[in-house]
């Protein structure tokens, strides 16, 4: 094995100006210089104190209460007074070069198919599939989506995260018509009254698109692209029968010969079959499917699976949540839950499921909720599903507004060529341009205190390989690959171009010394010990063990995540012999004992306020013990970025979220994305009457004044009544 310890921060080898996993950002808007703004020491209290000085509404009925923080060293109500950011409202398309507003483009985010260059590296031919309008979409331009070149003159740059960290398209942008126009969006307008609108000539009709039945034709003109297995289209009800072991292990040593991505530098070894990923819009009886989940859902099919020849499939995984429904023993039931509880046109990719599996499958765990188990679904999926290589979860209400293609595939290429050398540490912190600079200058000041603070033994040692539970009852057998050298040794060569067996899009970090509600959901890592909830008591808030500060975890926060076979493998062993976790906490949990893969790609983010430098630092780039009493920062942590008891993911703190673009508990997101398709919103400046922007008329007549944004993630967009302001 090799050496746990690191090394002192004087032996820890230089990291160059540019490291080769870290992007070139190239030419970009303007950013901060490093720690710009940031404050520290006495600084940083006055500064605080300062802003805390401020004057608080009285009323009542809200949470966190304003009332209760008067004398407190913290506020997470503080930021409401802060300006509010109409950039992204009043920069439209008429504030675009004019040119680049009169000619909109065709916006094709794929690889040069059936290239020389392309063949290299792929087994096969891709062949060009049918669209909803029964037309080969190499031919159909009503098929594709349009983008404007450039972005509004004044366009706000992102708040955390970044385009050119990931490698997505920042230069581009996209208005609700040239989005989602291929897709219904706009069938009942009259394409004269909208400025610079190529409009889709042939409208078809939608009810009677068989979604699934498109998939499936596409991956069999697509099918020598992909290995034996993996060629032909799923059976719908699968089995509810768990593999025997030796099986599970024969799908898993299959020869997938999938290691390869869409990286140009990937070493010449000969042609791949290309891999194959799921992804799983969750969903379930009893859901009210709204005319833009639809919408998206199409643009979803089309772009990820019809327009790439099957390398994705997209599937609408539907709960079942009345556990007395026998639907695998009975087809005609089956047959009548899906079509009473999923719209005509998606019932041909429906995939139904229900918790009544997995005492079956998993009896040790002793709880199956969903809730709490959010992947024992998805664990089922992929070993009754092997074709599959990668599997995301998503979710109905969140949204990308640019081309989903081009998401998923640089999500997936920054995850491939991160390096396992403090990997786990570059996971837990978020990078903020603001304060941070250029991507290169945070990942080396990164680097940098975590080397330092573990020299210090202020943090634990970085992450080096598998990190089972000593105390594990069965023990636990890593999946994981053992490090190849020794830590001092690797030059962040290790996982360089290896795929992730987990990606996430905020965050991982280890919950032990914060107060985050829901990181002693914990079954039987301690054998016997785990929540027990009854009918009165559903939380088990009072549920904890003393011994519980010993296992090192990880969490994340919204389930938008992807998962390998492998990683979804070793989550079903874990849960075979009892032990699980809270669902946010699970997977990153398992990944970092059994020495996974798993990347936080930070995309961007932005937010709904004008946040000051030294603000925006002291609440998200920082770690420190507070004053019980107060709960004021005390004494700093370095390397231990949100993992303190200042921690912004603490039930009152977490509130500071409320203004991100990508955040379960946000508000923003269904503004900005409601304004962005003119429908109404409520819009509040501090101290001003609340008012309603956008509808009819807003974006002027010939709707030029309509938003033009880049591809932005957003997520919750719940309950997206057109004509409702407030969910």
């Amino acid at each position: 094995m090799p050496p746990e310890t690191p090394p002192k921060s004087d032996e820890f080898p230089p990291v160059a100006v540019r490291p080769p996993w870290v992007p070139n950002s190239g030419k970009s808007r303007a950013k901060g210089s490093y720690g710009q703004g940031v404050l520290n020491g006495e600084s940083l209290k006055v500064y605080i104190d300062s802003m805390l000085n401020w004057t608080r509404p009285s009323w009542h009925g809200h949470w966190p209460p304003f009332g209760a923080y008067k004398d407190k060293g913290y506020d997470p109500n503080r930021w409401e007074e802060f300006k509010l950011d109409y950039r992204p409202y009043e920069n439209g398309h008429d504030k675009l070069n004019e040119s680049a507003a009169s000619a909109p483009r065709a916006y094709k985010p794929f690889p040069d198919y059936n290239s020389p260059a392309w063949g290299k590296k792929w087994r096969g031919q891709h062949v060009s599939c049918l669209g909803p309008r029964n037309i080969p979409l190499n031919i159909s331009t009503d098929d594709e989506v349009q983008v404007y070149d450039g972005l509004p003159e004044d366009f706000p740059r992102e708040f955390a995260g970044g385009y050119d960290v990931i490698g997505l398209d920042h230069d581009v942008c996209f208005d609700r018509y040239s989005r989602y126009g291929p897709y219904g969006f706009g069938d009942d307008e009259f394409p004269e009254e909208v400025k610079d609108w190529k409009a889709p000539e042939l409208i078809p009709d939608w009810q009677q698109v068989n979604w699934g039945q498109l998939q499936d034709d596409c991956l069999r003109l697509n099918r020598n692209r992909y290995r034996e297995g993996a060629r032909e289209p799923i059976v719908k009800v699968p089995s509810v029968e768990r593999p025997s072991s030796d099986a599970v292990s024969a799908a898993m040593v299959e020869q997938t010969d999938t290691s390869r991505t869409n990286l140009e530098y990937r070493i010449d070894d000969g042609p791949k079959y290309h891999h194959r990923t799921a992804v799983l819009i969750r969903a379930w009886t009893g859901y009210n499917y709204e005319e833009n989940d639809i919408t998206a859902i199409r643009a979803m099919i089309s772009e990820l699976s019809l327009q790439s020849g099957g390398e994705y499939q997209v599937y609408l995984f539907v709960h079942v949540k009345d556990r007395s429904l026998k639907i695998f023993e009975d087809e005609a039931l089956y047959k009548r839950v899906l079509k009473e509880n999923v719209p005509e046109e998606l019932q041909s990719i429906a995939v139904l499921w229900s918790e009544n599996i997995f005492p079956e499958w998993y009896p040790e765990v002793y709880d199956w909720q969903v809730y709490w188990q959010q992947f024992m679904c998805l664990q089922w999926f992929s070993l009754t599903h092997p074709e599959f290589d990668y599997v995301w979860n998503w979710e109905t209400d969140a949204r990308y507004t640019g081309h989903h293609y081009h998401f998923f595939e640089k999500m997936s290429e920054f995850a491939d060529k991160q390096p396992r050398k403090l990997l786990w540490e570059r996971n837990k912190r978020y990078y903020i341009p603001s304060i941070h600079g250029e991507y290169e200058d945070f990942v080396e000041n990164t680097i940098e205190e975590v080397m330092d603070a573990s020299a210090n033994s202020l943090i634990p040692p970085p992450v080096w390989g598998p990190r089972p539970w000593a105390r594990a009852d069965p023990p636990q057998v890593p999946l994981g690959p053992e490090p190849p050298t020794s830590f001092e040794d690797d030059n962040f060569s290790w996982g360089v171009n290896e795929p992730a067996d987990f990606i996430t899009l905020l965050p991982m970090w280890d919950p032990r010394n914060t107060s985050w509600s829901y990181k002693d959901k914990i079954w039987n890592y301690i054998p016997g010990v785990r929540p027990i909830f009854t009918p009165q008591d559903g939380a088990a808030d009072w549920f904890t063990h003393p011994d519980f500060v010993d296992i090192d975890r990880r969490v994340f926060i919204n389930t938008v995540v992807r998962f390998s076979k492998k990683m979804l493998r070793a989550m079903h062993e874990e849960n075979l012999v009892g032990r699980s976790m809270q669902a946010e906490m699970w997977p990153s949990t398992v990944a970092l004992q059994h020495g996974l893969k798993a990347v936080y790609a930070p995309h961007p983010i932005f937010n709904d306020r004008h946040w000051p430098e030294a603000y925006t630092s002291a609440i998200f780039d920082t770690a420190s013990t507070v004053n019980e009493s107060t709960g004021a920062a005390e004494d700093a942590v370095p390397g231990a970025w949100t993992e303190q008891a200042d921690s912004p993911y603490n039930k009152d703190r977490e509130y500071n979220f409320q203004g991100w673009s990508w955040y379960y508990a946000s508000r923003f997101p269904r503004k900005l994305y409601r304004r962005w398709l003119n429908w109404p919103i409520s819009v509040q400046d501090w101290g001003e009457a609340e008012r309603t922007e956008g509808g009819p008329g807003a974006d002027g007549p010939m709707e030029e004044k309509r938003m033009c944004m880049p591809g932005i993630l957003l997520h919750p967009v719940k309950r997206m009544n057109k004509d409702k302001t407030k969910p």
